[in-house]
């Protein structure tokens, strides 16, 4: 794993749905790109928020190419 000093953690995608959210996290895990989910409790309580999938800024090209495909 490729270490992230300088890099700026960005948001890739938001999803209404833990299962989507978490199938496309763990998809990147899969090539080797680390993310994070955030807000994933609050889904039901703010339907105007979603659970935010977030990489490292270096990452993000990959990443939209890998959950693209």
């Amino acid at each position: 794993m490729s270490t992230h000093n300088e890099d700026e953690i960005v948001v890739l995608e938001i999803f209404n749905d833990s299962l989507a959210a978490g199938f496309a996290q763990d998809k990147l895990r899969e090539e080797g790109i680390e993310s994070f989910l955030s807000d994933e409790n609050v889904v039901g309580l703010n339907p105007l928020g979603g659970i935010e999938l977030k990489i490292f800024s270096n990452d993000l090209e990959r990443a939209k190419k890998i959950l693209a495909g």
